[in-house]
């Protein structure tokens, strides 16, 4: 299989990141939220680029970097992405945005794994922090958005199981191993 980057993604705050840092202890490539850096630097600076504030301007931040690190991958081994482009989209359609041809463009031409890891809504480990302002409901419906994208978009959504987080790194790579 040539494509080897592979997107966990879903509604925010249930369970992506520390899915990501699994992989991460397993000794695996993982690329890490993009949004909450940028969330992190804006709040530290007072700046205004923010999802809640500036959502245009914010995505556009954010798919430069995404886009960065989508790049920087490695080609030839498994690489896991903490969101991927097409949760641009999803953010932004959900606002009623319009959404930048180049966007749409460069998304179909990133090579992710045809299969889309998906981290359904969890109240049980959900929790809003700084760089988190939705609520349970809203981060719901944000995961809709998401999963909706990426069918929309041609990739097929896995939902992943709710159960602990080594569990659900060995779902996914059995996963991958049974369909690469």
């Amino acid at each position: 299989m040539k494509y080897k980057k592979v997107i966990i993604s879903g509604g925010p705050g249930f369970g992506k990141t520390s899915i990501i840092n699994e992989l991460e202890h397993r000794n695996f490539e993982c690329m890490h939220e993009v949004s909450r850096a940028i969330i992190k630097e804006q709040l530290e600076t007072g700046g205004d680029i923010l999802p809640w504030k500036n959502l245009s301007t914010f995505s556009r931040l954010l798919f430069e970097r995404r886009v960065k690190q989508f790049d920087e991958a490695s080609e030839s081994k498994w690489v896991f992405f903490d969101r991927g482009l097409p949760d641009i989209i999803a953010y932004m359609g959900k606002e009623e945005l319009e959404i930048p041809s180049i966007y749409l463009n460069k998304i179909q031409v990133c090579n992710y794994f045809p299969n889309v890891f998906i981290v359904p809504p969890w109240k049980e480990i959900y929790a809003k922090d700084a760089e988190r302002k939705e609520d349970f409901n809203t981060a719901s419906s944000l995961h809709q958005y998401i999963t909706d994208t990426y069918n929309n978009l041609g990739y097929n959504t896995v939902i992943l199981p709710q159960v602990s987080v080594q569990e659900r790194v060995n779902f996914i790579l059995n996963y991958i191993e049974k369909n690469n």
